[in-house]
């Protein structure tokens, strides 16, 4: 991001008499919604685009619906499923940044060890937990050395939210965050039946020791996690940690074979509202929004192109060997995002207590997801009584 800053203050910068201070900071959504409220914002904003939804609800954004063409900005050149991320009820808050779509990553040979064909993934849910049995290996005592897969956010499972998704459930239908349905349930009884096969308290001991994320010792880079949901950034750490490592990419699967539900997730630029220089800002974002900057940075991340056509040059110099696998799963018309609720940090911490309890055994799965549909419930009526305090119809 700083090449890209950098080049824009010695071409587009220097003949506007504009100039850009890059600056990366730690805790950008906190950072930034304080000094939004406290009058004095960055003039652009880096940030999550989970938090899209309720930064716009609290009024801290800036919408870009008009700025944006006026400013050159080609908004159907863009997927739509970035530009819907981009948006909260209706109105456009963000614009894409690198994008990304998670997927199964497997070890083509511990497959093959275990009699399974390594060119041939699981596409179903039944499919993929026989996979993850038959790739649990132990030792001569019993104690697990090889885990064929697991959610444990302790262990590279980052999205503990997206579970039932890939069961068919609809936690978000554009007005109710909805997790006690027969999908999630059916989610939850199935991770506590494949655990409990396995041994809980053996894989609890497992998921227990020491997990290095980037680096040699991660655990799938070093062959004791056989699958592993996570991004194109996989396979940055493969090349540099792990050259030899034999792996695959492909679609996580789902409870049907011919519906691949799909995660996707990006980053996003944003112009909070009382930036004192909203024209430089969308001279600068025109800027970086054009393809040749776009996807230079893109490639820099590993990640995918935001456009809905990439370019072929995008493709061929891309160094991830599964970028075009990526970009499919992207394009599935089940693909999801973020739910786009001002409250949905909240309701993901309550669904990581939630995926813990049953992970653990603390709590049986119907349990647990009840318990943890009433605390959504209620943090979101609170949250609204607040915004109608506020004179702010929320959602």
């Amino acid at each position: 991001m700083r090449k890209i800053v950098d080049r824009f203050n010695a071409t587009v910068g220097a003949d506007q008499k504009i100039w850009v201070e890059y600056c990366s900071v730690s805790n950008v959504d906190h950072r930034t919604l304080i000094a939004t409220a406290g009058g004095d914002p960055p003039d652009v904003a880096g940030l999550y685009d989970h938090i899209v939804a309720q930064f716009a609800d609290q009024g801290a954004l800036m919408d870009l619906g008009e700025l944006a063409p006026e400013y050159g900005i080609d908004l159907d050149s863009f997927g739509s499923i970035w530009l819907e991320i981009c948006r909260y009820q209706g109105r456009l808050y963000a614009l894409p940044a690198p994008p990304y779509a998670i997927a199964l990553y497997y070890n083509k040979r511990l497959f093959r060890e275990a009699g399974l064909d390594a060119e041939k993934p699981p596409e179903t849910i039944e499919e993929f937990g026989e996979a993850v049995r038959r790739l649990t290996r132990r030792d001569a005592s019993g104690k697990i050395v090889q885990l064929g897969w697991t959610p444990s956010p302790a262990m590279l499972g980052w999205w503990h939210w997206v579970w039932p998704c890939f069961f068919d459930a609809r936690l978000w239908d554009g007005k109710n965050f909805t997790l006690d349905t027969a999908q999630t349930r059916g989610c939850y009884e199935w991770m506590a039946k494949v655990r409990g096969d396995l041994g809980l308290a053996d894989v609890l001991a497992f998921e227990g020791t020491q997990v290095e994320i980037e680096g040699a010792m991660n655990p799938f880079l070093n062959g004791r996690l056989a699958m592993v949901f996570q991004g194109p950034w996989m396979s940055n750490w493969a090349r540099k940690y792990a050259p030899e490592l034999e792996y695959g990419v492909a679609p996580f699967p789902s409870v049907h074979r011919d519906r691949s539900n799909a995660f996707v997730s990006c980053d996003v630029f944003t112009i909070p509202r009382g930036s004192k220089h909203v024209k430089e800002a969308m001279v600068f974002l025109s800027y970086v929004m054009r393809r040749e900057a776009m996807e230079e940075l893109c490639r820099a991340h590993n990640k995918l192109s935001p456009f809905a056509r990439p370019s072929e040059e995008f493709f061929a110099g891309h160094p991830n060997p599964y970028i075009r696998v990526f970009d499919a799963i992207a394009r599935s018309p089940y693909a999801f995002g973020h739910p786009p609720m001002p409250t949905f940090g909240q309701a993901s911490r309550e669904m990581r207590l939630m995926l813990e309890s049953v992970l653990r055994g603390v709590e049986t799965p119907d349990a647990a997801v009840q318990k943890a549909q009433e605390n959504v419930e209620r943090f979101v009526r609170d949250y609204q009584e607040m915004q109608v305090k506020r004179g702010v119809n929320s959602r």
